[in-house]
């Protein structure tokens, strides 16, 4: 189930220092908060900010009485608190695929996640296969900055044993590549063909019927 948008006091919410940029300032003085800010029940009726700090600040500001929110229940993991300050500093893929797997855990569908946030569903949905698709190891290797997410989401393709295979190679020292990937998985397509890998010099032509491979 979902969690419900709606409108909360500010006088319940928290304060917290936070510079606010003046565009984005003036751009809700203008429109209003667009995207609604996530709060985490710290006590009844009162709020902290898991998401949303700037704009809540902006609210503020300009003497604003609420503000569109989604409400996390009191029993959310503590860490999604510090997981959203990892992703307002520094939101690199593996960040944000740890932070959206638990906004999506904690009950958000990915729908609301992307209204909340104001990115694209397709982006949440590329990082959570990140987190759910990827071998831990590699998944470490991407938080690590060792290997590049456009080469993460080609490896989330492979089944977990071929994905163990990548991690051992990359620990051995081989570069992780998106065209390293793709020839581990024209090699897979080939063995479910009962086919061999032929060598440039020989055409790429199967070896059973001369047609073009």
């Amino acid at each position: 189930m979902g969690l419900e948008t709606k409108r909360v006091a500010l006088a319940f919410i928290a304060r917290e220092t936070v510079n606010v940029p003046r565009a984005l300032l003036e751009s809700i003085r203008k429109y209003g908060v667009l995207h609604p800010v996530l709060l985490k029940e710290k006590a009844k009726g009162f709020f902290v900010v898991v998401d949303g700090r700037r704009r809540t600040a902006c609210a503020r500001e300009l003497e604003m009485e609420t503000v569109p929110a989604i409400c996390l229940p009191g029993d959310v993991c503590a860490e999604l608190v510090g997981l959203s300050e990892h992703y307002s500093r520094s939101p690199s893929p593996a960040v944000e695929a740890e932070y959206f797997s638990a906004l999506i855990h904690s009950g958000m569908t990915q729908q609301e996640l992307a209204a909340a946030l104001g990115i694209s569903q397709g982006k949440i949905s590329q990082r959570l296969a990140l987190r759910e698709k990827l071998h831990h190891d590699l998944f470490n290797m991407l938080k690590e900055g060792k290997l590049l997410a456009t080469v993460a989401r080609e490896i989330t393709s492979l089944d977990e044993n071929t994905q163990r295979n990548i991690a051992k190679s990359a620990a051995k020292g081989q570069k992780l590549s998106v065209k390293y990937v793709h020839g581990l998985r024209r090699e897979k397509t080939l063995a479910a063909l009962d086919l061999v890998p032929l060598p440039e010099s020989a055409g790429k032509k199967c070896p059973h019927c001369g047609k073009e491979i």
